[in-house]
């Protein structure tokens, strides 16, 4: 018993010494798989932490925020008294809250002591109470606005930013002859109308100081409004037992709406999700490939093992520890930084939605113990090679000296390459598995670049401008204080003279140009039992041919319009049908449906009337902007110095734009996109140059004879550099070259469903940035291969002449 006893413990000290030379003497390895243990670890546990937060953030928002099953905003159509009694006798109605609301436009608002630059092109502003606040707000530290104290207002985040207002700043809001000035307290998210898309953003202020706006007799009549929160079981019956007071909506819609009005904000924690699923797939590869590679260069020390008679499953068992032991260290080591990292990762988003990760904290501990349990089983499958090793291979350095076929397809007598490039090319075609490794790698990588890249240029980009229901044109700009003024009965006609003053003040400044502008309702338009709330624009100083279309031929008098595709589903209708539109006013008109087109206004439902259609525009409720367009073809720069022009002659703009960055403001993610790719191109850098690393020391440790045999024949140790350095940046070049080949039907692939559920079912006209697909990204991705070869093939200089030994 006791000699038992003896024998294990000697058994456990000797494996213990094998283990401390082994990691003594294979530390450069060693450490390289520790260091990508670690990022696996820290990958997983921070991406599939993000994955499942990116999946229920925003049904997780919308419960926190209590957002109601069906909402909607009305203009002052209604006594406020017959709203609610409407409300109150509807059956189907559980609950409902109602907030008192002023409109406004960005020209309403200043800053004492300073110009506001606002960039909010387009949208509308809302004046409201904190008094009876029918949602909850978030402020930026996450917790719930309760009240406004006198004297201070709240706006919703995104207005913050593109106001340019910081906590403490005076502004004074103006309306109708009633102005106040407030301290500005801080910025808060909306989930109702947080998103860029939906085009309304809120200003929050005392009930008392609300009250003071109220008391004005034009601003009760003309400008007041009301926004009404709904909860219910049975939306299509709520719709119908307040159908008297729906005809003054101007926006309405459920949860589903709201879905979609996130869409542009989703993508951000979309790239995000994809972004960790690419660095967990590049981590267990090359975790995979590095464990098996490393294994099977263990041929000398399993089979003196062997000759010695250590039987195969305690030598399996010896690797089992030691992997265990480096996986404990590296997955313990990853999920402490992956909590900071999936933070980094997260705040990339655009900010308005509130995304709550802190309880997935357990998940991160389970990805880390399955990342270590992988590893394992990675080990245990790689061992099993054990088995069939004998006592002989640690004579023959692993080889049995024979081989039944060529080892390469190349042929150095036929080849008309230099040395250095033959032996590399050769060195990838002999063995195209372990290369094809290093090129998928690469491939996972510099694809997320390019189609981060096309996705920032696109959200950046003019000719997205047609999608959102508005023509081609140089500039947007905004209508300033006439912007109420034009939503009049005759309306229309103060629109048209709008543009020809400003089109003659232009043509005298140098500038000749076409000004145009798109007003918007929201009618209701019936195709025999189907009807759909709707957005309906008009053109005023264009022509309709100056849209897409993607069936039939553009509306050519007032009787005829044109309807997105999704409409049309939901209406049963195609070109030809007649439909009936009902406007808030009260007035009805029939219209023949001429085209079909596609647009992301309204999530893809609207409609388009002819220029000449003669509408009442008390039924109006905004405008994106007054668009120009340069009819003497200036180049960009020429445009820039004009927009400068344009601010001077009209200096209570409070914004002109060109068409690109209009896009940009509108979907309100181009910088967000853009801070991903940056972020991406700097992990790209980093992976590239450790798998590099890796690679190479694992190669020249397999090929330490090869090497040597070079060595012995007269190759100069700078030859050698180079064919270590050229078969990376080969394997990298093609990898490279596959994924700017990809990179547009990846970017489809990844980008048109979400383009789709916003209305563009025939998806849209993506833009690429030449410079970064086609030189940026190349240069940083090759010469972070290429140094860290050469680098790493410096090492190459340990080997001798003398080392060619039982070699094939």
């Amino acid at each position: 018993m006791l000699q038992s006893n003896h024998k294990a413990k000697g058994a456990a000290k000797m494996y213990l010494q094998i283990l401390k030379k082994d990691l003594k003497r294979k530390r450069a390895m060693n450490v390289i798989l520790l260091v990508f243990i670690i990022l696996a670890s820290m990958f997983m546990s921070s991406g599939v932490s993000n994955i499942i937060t990116v999946t229920t953030a925003l049904d997780r928002y919308f419960e926190m925020a209590d957002v109601p099953d069906y909402f909607a905003m009305n203009q002052n159509k209604s006594s406020g008294k017959d709203i609610r009694r409407t409300l109150e006798n509807a059956s189907a109605i559980n609950e409902f809250r109602i907030e008192e609301l002023v409109r406004m436009s960005q020209s309403n608002i200043t800053r004492v002591g300073e110009p506001l630059n606002a960039s909010d092109l387009g949208q509308t502003l809302v004046l409201q109470s904190g008094r009876d606040m029918g949602i909850n707000y978030f402020l930026d530290d996450g917790s719930i606005l309760k009240s406004v104290p006198k004297g201070t207002i709240y706006a919703t985040r995104f207005t913050e930013k593109n106001m340019g207002l910081k906590v403490g700043d005076r502004i004074i809001v103006e309306v109708e002859g009633v102005s106040r000035e407030f301290t500005f307290a801080g910025g808060f998210k909306d989930a109702v109308l947080g998103s860029e898309l939906t085009g309304v953003k809120r200003f929050i202020i005392n009930g008392e100081d609300f009250d003071e706006y109220m008391s004005n007799e034009t601003i009760k009549t003309m400008y007041n409004g009301k926004t009404l929160y709904i909860h219910t079981a049975d939306i299509d019956r709520t719709k119908s037992q307040i159908a008297d007071i729906s005809d003054g909506f101007t926006f309405e819609g459920s949860m589903d709406i709201l879905n979609q009005a996130y869409i542009f904000d989703m993508i951000i924690t979309g790239l995000i999700l994809i972004m960790s699923l690419i660095l967990i797939i590049i981590s267990f590869v090359i975790l995979r490939f590095t464990i098996a590679f490393t294994l099977s260069e263990e041929f000398r020390e399993i089979g003196v093992m062997k000759a010695i008679g250590i039987r195969s499953i305690k030598i399996r068992g010896l690797y089992l520890i030691k992997y265990s032991a480096i996986s404990v260290v590296g997955a313990g080591i990853g999920l402490i930084l992956s909590y900071p990292f999936g933070k980094m990762l997260m705040e990339l988003s655009t900010g308005s939605i509130i995304i709550d990760s802190s309880s997935n904290a357990f998940v991160n501990i389970g990805c880390a113990v399955l990342v270590a349990a992988v590893i394992l089983l990675f080990c245990l499958g790689c061992t099993g090679r054990v088995s069939k090793m004998s006592p002989i291979d640690a004579v023959r350095n692993g080889q049995t000296g024979e081989r039944f076929r060529k080892k390469s397809i190349m042929s150095l007598g036929k080849s008309r390459l230099g040395t250095t490039a033959f032996l590399a090319a050769n060195d990838i075609v002999s063995s195209p598995k372990r290369y094809a490794v290093i090129i998928l790698t690469f491939f996972l990588c510099t694809s997320l670049l390019i189609i981060l890249s096309n996705a920032t240029a696109s959200l950046k980009s003019g000719k997205l401008l047609k999608y959102f229901g508005m023509a081609d044109c140089h500039v947007v700009t905004n209508v300033g204080d006439e912007a109420m003024k034009f939503m009049t009965e005759d309306g229309h006609e103060k629109v048209k003279k709008y543009l020809e003053d400003m089109e003659q003040t232009l043509a005298e400044n140098g500038m000749p140009a076409k000004c145009m502008t798109e007003y918007f309702m929201y009618p209701m338009i019936k195709h025999g039992e189907y009807e759909s709330k709707t957005a309906l624009l008009q053109g005023t100083g264009t022509t309709t041919d100056m849209y897409e279309y993607s069936e039939g031929t553009p509306p050519q008098n007032s009787g005829e319009i044109a309807i997105t595709t999704i409409l049309a589903k939901k209406l049963k209708a195609a070109v030809g049908d007649t439909v009936t539109v009902s406007y808030p006013t009260g007035e009805r008109s029939e219209y023949i449906i001429t085209a079909l087109y596609q647009a992301m206004v309204n999530q893809g439902t609207s409609v388009r009337v002819h220029n000449d259609c003669d509408i009442n525009y008390l039924s109006a409720v905004g405008s994106p902007g007054t668009q120009i367009k340069f009819t003497d073809a200036p180049d960009d720069k020429e445009v820039l110095r004009r927009i400068e022009k344009i601010k001077e002659l009209y200096p209570k703009f409070s914004n002109v734009k060109t068409a690109g960055e209009n896009v940009s403001d509108t979907t309100g993610v181009g910088d967000a996109i853009d801070a991903v790719k940056k972020m991406s191109a700097v992990l790209t850098v980093i992976l590239a140059a450790l798998i590099t690393v890796l690679m190479e020391r694992s190669f020249i440790a397999k090929e330490q004879a090869e090497i040597a045999l070079t060595k012995a024949i007269g190759m100069r140790n700078a030859k050698i550099y180079g064919q270590h350095t050229l078969r990376f940046f080969i394997s990298a070049a093609a990898a490279v070259l596959i994924a700017e080949f990809l990179g547009m039907p990846l970017t489809k692939l990844c980008f048109d469903p979400i383009f789709g559920s916003m209305g563009l079912e025939m998806g849209v006209e993506y833009v690429q940035n030449p410079v970064e697909i086609y030189a940026v990204f190349p240069v940083i991705v090759l010469a972070a291969t290429a140094a860290s070869a050469f680098f790493t093939s410096l090492y190459t200089n340990k080997i001798k002449s003398s080392d060619t030994a039982n070699i094939e």
